[in-house]
């Protein structure tokens, strides 16, 4: 069955009418009175509005929602990418039915499909070349946005760290890099103006102005103040200046700042973010990558095995930052450390060798529930300036500020109270191992990628 929506009668479901059975409504409303799940939906029309709102509902229904949908009218709005295309010839639109049901029949687990994680993958697999595409958008705060992130959603949550959590899950993976821009470190807006300052008192009251500098006095001043009776007179020590190179120059100091008078080469630059209006240096700016997305050999794994519920999922509330800003810090600690002696920090390691076999033992739901308990008190032991990422799904790292080797040996036995708990939970059958470093042993050798590498080789 197609089920056409459209505000006024057309000709076009008359097309279809041999091939499939056709229902015409005009709203959503009244497809929800029966609900009827057809092949596919078609919009007709050109009314954004109507467009919009009808699609969305369909992407937001908790069972229609990865149903075929096509449109009448190429659509200039982000919408777009919520279509499977311009509707068809009955032929051609019969065999992605077709694809689309085989593909749908292959779908394991379809009750568990409740999660808005869940549903993107239950989306993406029944569309395999379908690619996660970023849509531009000036008014947004972070130019970007993924419309159909948005709409697999279930809770609004910020489709950017929604998808940060996929990428760091592995179950989507990046195609090409779009565009890289900086943003906001308050509020990730990035609607930000960049105004020169003066770099002695911040004032933007600065202005380009020639010079002149005297060899006599030394005096450095404005050219206007050096004009008089259209010779060049030196307005401290009097001398008239007739040949530049020898009697006078131009400094580099062209710029001068009119709230404390301090002339300089080049001014400082301030960020202003037009969202928040906080101020900031450029240094401080987080940079932001915008990527293509496409469903992971892990992602496709999961549909065809119907395990929604992804393990590593179960360590999220450690509030991960992502592997390349770990690294980041820990070579910056690493610096530091080798700099200053009396900075010291540490490295704790755990790594879960054999969390994928546990899932023979014990369904999805307990292992999670076990890692979100284990979760839950290691995030107890963690302090706010302790930093933790994941590097694989079985391989937790935690870089410690401040924390000699004494520190580090208390924090260990901490951790090993609580993986007593966890290994009793897991009836022993849980096989985890450690790995420590103290700053104190490090090799002048090495940064951090090849510290993490080595240490986690030692593991295995």
């Amino acid at each position: 069955m197609l089920i056409f929506f459209s505000q006024e009668t057309s000709n076009i479901p008359e097309l279809y009418k041999i091939p499939f059975d056709v229902q015409q409504l005009s709203d959503f409303a009244e497809w929800e009175k029966n609900r009827i799940v057809p092949s596919a939906f078609v919009i007709e029309g050109n009314d954004h509005p109507y467009v919009s709102s009808i699609l969305g509902k369909i992407r937001r229904d908790s069972e229609v929602f990865a149903s075929l949908c096509f449109s009448t009218v190429l659509l200039p709005s982000s919408d777009n990418s919520l279509f499977d295309g311009i509707l068809p010839p009955p032929l051609e639109l019969q065999k992605q039915i077709e694809a689309a049901q085989d593909l749908s029949r292959s779908l394991k687990g379809k009750d568990n499909y409740l999660t808005h994680q869940g549903r993107l993958i239950n989306y993406l697999w029944l569309r395999p070349n379908y690619i996660v595409q970023p849509w531009h958008e000036w008014k947004n705060p972070r130019f970007y946005r993924y419309p159909l992130l948005e709409a697999m959603s279930l809770d609004q949550s910020d489709s950017f760290e929604w998808l940060r959590n996929l990428a760091n899950s592995k179950i989507l993976e990046p195609v090409s890099l779009l565009d890289r821009q900086r943003e906001c470190m308050y509020c990730r807006s990035s609607h930000l103006s960049f105004v020169d300052i003066c770099p002695n008192c911040s004032s933007i009251d600065i202005k380009l102005q020639p010079s002149l500098h005297c060899f006599t006095c030394g005096c450095v001043d404005a050219q206007d103040k050096f004009m008089h009776s259209g010779t060049l007179v030196c307005p401290k020590c009097h001398t008239h200046l007739r040949h530049i190179g020898s009697d006078y120059d131009r400094p580099l100091e062209n710029y001068s700042c009119h709230a404390c008078h301090h002339a300089f080469v080049e001014g400082d630059v301030q960020v202003r973010c037009a969202i928040c209006e906080k101020d900031m240096n450029p240094n401080e700016l987080i940079l932001n990558e915008i990527h293509s997305w496409r469903l992971s050999d892990k992602g496709r794994t999961i549909a065809f095995r119907g395990e929604v519920f992804d393990l590593s999922s179960g360590f999220n509330q450690l509030d991960f930052i992502s592997r390349e800003l770990f690294i980041h810090d820990l070579d910056w600690m690493m610096v530091m450390a080798r700099r200053y002696p009396n900075i010291n920090f540490s490295l704790f390691g755990i790594y879960f060798a054999n969390l994928p076999d546990l899932v023979e033992l014990f369904n999805h739901a307990r292992l999670l529930q076990m890692l979100e308990s284990f979760a839950q008190r290691l995030r107890n032991l963690l302090r706010t300036p302790d930093l933790s990422t994941r590097t694989a799904e079985n391989m937790l790292w935690l870089l410690l500020p401040n924390t000699d080797e004494q520190g580090l040996m208390g924090f260990q036995k901490r951790i090993e109270k609580s993986m007593d708990m966890l290994l009793e939970e897991s009836e022993y059958k849980l096989d985890f191992r450690f790995i420590t470093v103290n700053s104190q042993k490090l090799s002048n050798k090495e940064n951090a990628e090849l510290l993490l590498a080595r240490l986690f080789g030692e593991l295995l």
